[in-house]
Order: C-alpha cells, then sequence, then structure tokens
C-alpha cells in the first residue's frame, strides 16, 4: 500500500495523551497551568474561551444555530470520550476505525479512543460541550460527531518503535475514510489532513461525498508539518467543491513562515491560542505557529450551522456562504494568502443570496465582476467661482467709498478746527 507524504500538524498535547504503545522517555512534570505538554494525572481546566470564539461573535450567532441535528464527521486519529467535552452518550456516536490492532494496543471499533491526541483537540474545537470549570467549548457546540480514524501517530519519526510503522497517514486510508464519513451519515467531513499529491481516489472520494450531499472541508497545509515546505496545492484541499482552510495568527494576520500559500485556499480562521480538549485530561491553550489543522474545524463548525439553518441548501451553497461573507480587504479579490478571506460565521448565516455580490460565483451562475481598484486619489482643487471677482470688486469699492468718507470727514474736522483756532487768535490780539 502506498505511503502519502502527508501534512498532519500534531496536536502539541499528542504526548500527554500517548498510551504506553511505546517506553517514551517521561517529560519532566509540570504545573497544572493548561500547558499542552504538561504532565498530569488527572484533568485540568483552562477557564478561558478561545478569543477566536469571541472575535467569530459566537453571542450573536449561537441564538441563530449551534449545529443541533447536523453529524460532522471528523477524519483523523479518533476521538477519546473519556473527555468531558466529547462524551460518548451525547457528543460523540460510534464511528469506524481504519486502523489494524498493534501489539500494545488495540483500536477501538467505532474510532472513539485516541492514540496522539491529535483528533481530540480537532473534534473539541468542532463541537467540545460545555464542562464546569472550563472555557472550551466547540463553535458548532450541539453538533453530533462521528469519529472515523485513519491514523494513530502522524509520523514515526523520531520514535524507534517498529510497532508504530502501521498506524501512520496513507492515501488509501484518508480516502476509504472519507467515504466511511459519509456512508456513516455525516452532512460535514472535517479533514485536518493535507498530501501533495492529487490521487485519483482521493478526488473519487470528494466527489462521492458531494454526491451524497456531503461538504468536505479540509487543511490547505502548513510548512512545519509538510514533507516539502514549498507552496502550491495540497490535496483534498484543492480539490473542486472542498472548502480550503488556511490559518491566521492571534491577532488575525496571515504568518507566511507558518502556512502554505496557493490558489487552492478559499478561506482563513485563527489556528493558534485556541483552548482545546487535551486527550482524556481536560483542556489546554494550544500553543506555537497558527496551524491548518485547527483552523479547520472552526470552518467546519461554520459548515454545521450552515447545514442547521438552512439545510436544504446542500455542500455547494454552504461553501457559497463560507466564502462569500468571509472578510477580506477588498470585496472581490481572493488572494494566495487568505483566499475569501477570515470566515465570519454570523455573516454567512444572514447573507441574502446574491449572484451579484462581489467574491465568489454563486453555484449555477457567472462570476461576478471584479471590481475595479481605486484609483489613487490626488489634492482636491475646486473650480473657480465665477461670482467671486465681481463680489471682490464690490467689496473693494465699498470699502474705498467707506475710506474716502472717512477721510473727508476727517479733512473737515481739521479745517473747522483751524478756524476755530484763527477766530480765538483775532479776538484775544491787542488793538491798534
Amino acid at each position: 500500500m502506498r505511503r502519502a507524504r502527508f501534512g498532519v500538524a500534531a496536536a502539541a498535547c499528542g504526548s500527554a495523551a500517548l498510551v504506553a504503545l511505546v517506553a517514551l522517555p517521561a517529560a519532566p512534570a509540570a504545573a497544572a497551568d493548561g500547558s499542552c505538554t504538561e504532565q498530569r494525572t488527572g484533568p485540568v481546566y483552562v477557564k478561558e474561551r478561545s478569543a477566536a470564539l469571541n472575535q467569530l461573535g459566537v453571542a450573536s450567532v449561537w441564538p441563530l444555530a449551534t449545529g443541533r441535528g447536523v453529524t460532522v464527521a471528523v477524519v483523523d486519529s479518533g476521538i477519546d470520550v473519556g473527555n468531558a467535552h466529547l462524551p460518548a452518550d451525547t457528543a460523540v456516536r460510534p464511528g469506524r476505525t481504519l486502523l489494524p490492532a498493534v501489539e500494545g494496543w488495540t483500536p477501538d471499533p467505532s474510532g472513539r479512543n485516541d492514540l496522539s491526541g491529535h483528533g481530540t483537540a480537532v473534534a473539541s474545537l468542532l463541537a467540545g460541550r460545555a464542562v464546569d470549570g472550563s472555557g472550551q467549548v466547540g463553535l458548532a457546540r450541539d453538533a453530533t460527531l462521528v469519529p472515523v480514524q485513519v491514523f494513530g501517530v502522524a509520523s514515526t519519526e523520531g520514535l524507534s518503535d517498529d510497532r508504530l510503522k502501521d498506524l501512520t497517514p496513507t492515501t488509501p486510508r484518508l480516502a476509504e475514510g472519507i467515504r466511511a464519513a459519509v456512508d456513516l451519515g455525516a452532512k460535514v467531513v472535517n479533514v485536518s489532513m493535507s498530501v501533495e499529491t492529487p490521487d485519483p481516489a482521493l478526488a473519487d472520494a470528494v466527489t462521492y461525498a458531494t454526491s451524497k450531499g456531503a461538504l468536505v472541508v479540509a487543511s490547505a497545509g502548513d510548512r512545519g508539518s509538510a514533507p516539502s515546505a514549498k507552496d502550491g496545492p495540497r490535496y483534498p484541499a484543492a480539490f473542486p467543491g472542498v472548502v480550503s482552510v488556511t490559518s491566521v495568527n492571534q491577532a488575525r494576520a496571515v504568518d507566511t513562515s507558518a502556512n502554505i500559500q496557493g490558489d487552492h485556499i478559499t478561506v482563513a480562521a485563527v489556528g493558534q491560542g485556541l483552548n482545546a480538549a487535551l486527550g482524556h485530561v481536560g483542556d489546554c491553550l494550544l500553543s506555537g505557529a497558527p496551524a491548518t489543522s485547527f483552523a479547520t474545524p472552526l470552518v467546519a463548525a461554520t459548515a454545521a450551522l450552515l447545514a442547521q439553518r438552512y439545510p436544504d441548501e446542500g455542500p455547494a451553497l454552504w461553501k457559497y456562504r463560507i466564502e462569500a461573507s468571509a472578510q477580506r480587504p477588498r470585496a472581490g479579490v481572493k488572494d494566495a494568502a487568505l483566499g475569501w478571506g477570515i470566515v465570519s460565521p454570523y455573516d454567512a448565516l444572514t447573507m441574502t443570496l446574491d449572484p451579484s455580490r462581489p467574491g465568489p460565483a454563486m453555484p449555477g451562475h457567472a462570476a461576478p465582476p471584479t471590481p475595479a481598484r481605486p484609483a489613487a486619489v490626488g489634492p482636491v482643487v475646486l473650480e473657480s467661482d465665477p461670482a467671486v471677482a465681481p463680489r471682490q470688486v464690490g467689496v473693494w469699492i465699498a470699502f474705498g467709498a467707506v475710506a474716502a468718507a472717512a477721510g473727508l470727514r476727517l479733512v473737515q474736522v481739521l479745517r473747522r478746527r483751524s478756524e476755530q483756532e484763527r477766530e480765538a487768535e483775532v479776538a484775544g490780539s491787542p488793538s491798534r
């Protein structure tokens, strides 16, 4: 079976969730401070809600939709239902594993265990349930999750145990996972993984998902986790019909050193500083460079909100709403770093469908014209007022008249004073 060259952003919490399958050296014990690398004996919670959720306007979004009644598949490393954010009875229904059993570890047939912690973190960002004392909650907080387990460890690099080699990602397993997700009833399929080769089986899996009324949302690729750091398309993100997600940092700015760029990108979301579930031991803040693995579930959650509010529109229009409503510097312009812009769930839920809206083409319609770039603005020069000159002449004539009258009056006063002085002088002179 051919192995893929995958880019899977391994969760910083992965080492904490890794079971005792391999004899890894234990990390030094750390204080229960919310770090994703601390060693824990029990759940530790981070009280703060992810800043990204507040930026996405959940106070306005949740009265409109919470994802209730929508099934979202997490095609990943499984979901640890031992985490209080992801209970089996209300949040995570049985899915499927595609992994073989290896010495020391047996996968749950329903996909509801997680060797690396990656899928658990992704699932919590998508639809984690609120827990007392924790700020962690998913954007589509009432959606139903279904795990499709397609890998156990993102890579065997740095690990000497040969038992792990059959648990790394492969393209055939990813393609099978997307198909399985749809067969399990998913309307939204989250794929926080990418591969550099446009494999036909993977393309067929995406086509199958679309034909069954499901929307695939996939990560567009990270430099740090990819075999090649070169810009360019990643798959399944670059296949038609897929929402291709890149990430921005906590300040909602592009980090070109962290994320792959290219024309395949269609939308962005925050992928840094997120409060996510940590295996079965609470939650933690995902630090480090912004990662598309963790931006992708925020966009998949937006798709779940749309699927609840507009169940009859289908994947093409859900995709259009996500991309057309995204916040971008220029309304009708897509770029290689942000795609159509940063996801905006409230706008996606409330926008009016209009084929003339600047941005991506609405399904069934031609692309709207790209607005011309505004011309450079120079200094404002007002045209002269033709009435100014006559008014100015009139003012000077009036001023001259007043000045002349004042001058004449002054001459009269001085002349009268002079005459009075002469009369006084004559009256006071001695007789001859």
